[in-house]
């Protein structure tokens, strides 16, 4: 039954939309058939349906760039939902995928949908279930790409880590991250989680008023024991689209992180959130090491000040070294004012040889304001001028930038192109 490779499906007669391209990996024989029968009655044509589980699919590689929809079989996982999450990342953005198993469980079918799966069915299918749900998950790729119950399809899957670092204390690189994470996931309509990797000074849970837990050391320690639960967990929930993770760890008790501890953590983190963004520590340069090295985008914010110059140099020369692929980005800020400073932003560009992306000013009445609300600082104070500087930041960050909605490919044949040249980049 197993076909060589993806077949097309012919589309409904009168239909000039592109042909459907399915696949389905499914355990059972008569789960099979079910699924091999309605998929061809619903395209008039035939799909790819091969013998295995969500572990098969995974393990495949080749996916095709126009696949449409993926039926994948998860009833042997023994963590479904971050396998889920995982294979999100591998396939193509403009594929919907359609779970099934024999868990008839209302929470695991809203945390498939959370990952971004289209639709979970429990076994044994009844007739006409996989065809249904494969129309619903076309139509809702047609109507812009939205799931079920409001979550954005991801065009670009690929985790993104922010790393957020200043280059001396009270530059506001926590506050700087905060604000990044809260307005990039009411940008994008995704859940994006905030970790304060300072196991022992960080503010970051503090300011949010949300709870430190102890078990952030114990999981950058043993990453590979983490999962889907443990996330759940452990990441505080402060909005519909932001979740934090931080500790108290007293200051007796030392950590010293063994080799790629940070980036093994991410990694699984990764498999529950496609956007992490990291309140960086400076007061432990091998995390610090660590955590650069693991990202794909870097907020590097200095102060106008000698020292901060100097140390801003020699963390960038570190990020040329471990992290040369990364997307970095040059901020000043701290409470000194430009104007009266001896060092100026253009002094900061000459030694370190690149243009200053963000000027952030100093607010302190709307970041205590924040702080003594225990909100991030686009809801405390959206008129903030922290905001309004960072606001293009963001909008860089999410690959819109300013206008992002002129910029947008409109319709499905375009964000389907775009897909495609960004798969060939």
């Amino acid at each position: 039954m197993a076909a060589s490779a993806a077949q097309q499906v012919s589309a409904l007669p009168g239909d000039d939309k592109p042909p459907v391209v399915a696949m389905a990996f499914v355990t059972e024989a008569a789960a099979q058939a079910r699924v091999s029968a309605e998929l061809f009655s619903m395209t008039l044509g035939k799909t790819n349906v091969r013998e295995g589980s969500i572990d098969n699919a995974l393990a495949f590689s080749e996916w095709p760039r126009d696949l449409d929809i993926l039926v994948v079989d998860l009833a042997n996982s023994s963590d479904p939902v971050a396998d889920a999450a995982a294979l999100k990342t591998a396939l193509p953005g403009s594929c919907s995928v359609i779970g099934i198993g024999r868990i008839n469980d209302v929470a695991l079918y809203r945390d498939l949908i959370a990952v971004g799966f289209s639709d979970y069915l429990a076994l044994p299918l009844a007739e006409g279930m996989m065809g249904r749900a494969a129309e619903r998950a076309l139509e809702q790729r047609e109507r812009g790409g939205a799931t079920m119950h409001g979550a954005p399809a991801n065009k670009d899957a690929r985790p993104r880590t922010l790393s957020v670092l200043g280059a001396r204390g009270g530059v506001g690189a926590t506050t700087a991250a905060i604000t990044i994470a809260a307005m990039l996931g009411a940008r994008l309509k995704e859940e994006v989680l905030l970790i304060d990797f300072d196991l022992h000074y960080g503010s970051l849970m503090l300011s949010l008023d949300l709870e430190a837990i102890d078990a952030l050391r114990e999981a950058l320690d043993q990453p590979d024991r983490i999962d889907a639960l443990f996330i759940q967990q452990v990441a505080q929930k402060k909005n519909e689209h932001l979740f934090a993770i931080g500790a108290e760890e007293a200051p007796s008790g030392g950590f010293q992180a063994r080799p790629h501890a940070a980036g093994d953590f991410l990694r699984q983190v990764h498999r529950r959130f496609r956007w992490v963004v990291a309140d960086v520590p400076r007061g432990d340069p091998v995390l610090q090491r660590q955590i650069i090295e693991a990202s794909t985008d870097i907020l590097l914010i200095a102060d106008l000040s000698l020292p901060g110059v100097r140390d801003a140099m020699r963390i960038q020369q570190v990020i040329h070294d471990v992290a040369p692929s990364a997307q970095l980005h040059l901020a000043t800020s701290g409470v000194l004012d430009s104007r009266r400073s001896s060092v100026k932003v253009a002094d900061v560009e000459r030694t370190l040889k690149r243009k200053v992306d963000c000027q952030i000013p100093s607010d302190i009445p709307a970041a205590l304001a924040a702080v003594n609300f225990g909100k991030p600082l686009p809801e405390a104070a959206p008129n903030s001028t922290i905001v309004k500087a960072l606001r293009p930041l963001v909008a860089g960050l999410d690959g819109l930038g300013e206008g992002g909605a002129a910029k947008k490919a409109s319709g499905l044949i375009g964000r389907f192109t775009q897909g495609i040249k960004s798969k060939k980049k």
